[in-house]
């Protein structure tokens, strides 16, 4: 099981506005990004 199955792009945006530092924003911003479609080869590069 993946956990991001278990979370809402909202509750993802919700977290990013409360977030501080650049590697947990990162993190929010790819886990959003996969959310929406994008492939996790294309999240690496």
């Amino acid at each position: 099981m993946n956990y991001l199955d278990e979370i809402t792009v909202e509750e993802l945006h919700d977290a990013l506005d409360n977030v501080d530092g650049k590697k947990p924003t990162q993190r929010l911003l790819a886990a959003i990004a996969y959310k929406n479609g994008v492939a996790q080869t294309e999240l690496a590069e």
